[in-house]
């Protein structure tokens, strides 16, 4: 027996043995996520003993499996996990949205979103149950909240506008989003 039987049949028992393990953290849990990740690694652990069965064979059978295997793991993780996180708002989160709401049924106009002190947004948690916001996306989950709603040029009043006759320089300043 050479040195490379050996590491292939160390190589093959090791990646059974992470099966095993993953195979009992799907039965165990505790969450759907946890089990997600777990079937998640076990299409990783079968990919990687095609692959070493590929190394040590010299051939390149199993190539396309392995492609395959490797982009249903991912995007079933990714999917499932999209749709299963679900963000649990904080107290100061439904205190905001209760304070939205009362301004929006006495009808007070909603004043601007606040901008997220930490890149994770305002209540989200790096885990346990909450999503994660990003910087970039932080801001505008909040505007959607706040219920915020900018006024247009035709939604004010008429005195607000300028008007043509009274203003002389009006003729010659193009409107905003005139073309020319």
């Amino acid at each position: 027996m050479t040195l490379l039987d050996t590491a292939y049949w160390l190589t093959q028992f090791l990646l059974a043995l992470g099966v095993l393990c993953a195979v009992y953290r799907v039965y165990k849990g505790p969450s759907v996520l946890d089990r997600v990740i777990s079937v998640d690694v076990i299409l990783i652990i079968v990919g990687s003993v095609m692959l070493v069965e590929m190394a040590y064979h010299g051939s390149t059978d199993y190539i396309l499996f392995v492609l395959v295997t490797a982009v249903i793991g991912f995007l079933g993780a990714v999917a499932i996990a999209r749709y299963v996180a679900v963000r649990q708002p904080d107290a100061q989160d439904r205190a905001r949205r209760a304070q939205v709401e009362a301004e929006t049924l006495a009808g007070a106009p909603a004043s601007e979103p606040e901008t997220p002190e930490s890149p994770l947004g305002a209540g989200a948690q790096p885990h346990g149950g909450t999503l994660i916001n990003d910087e970039s996306t932080s801001w505008f989950a909040a505007l959607a909240r706040s219920g915020f709603v900018p006024s247009r040029k035709r939604d004010r009043p008429a005195e607000v506008q300028p008007d043509k006759d009274s203003d002389p320089g009006a003729e010659e300043r193009p409107e905003p989003g005139d073309p020319r």
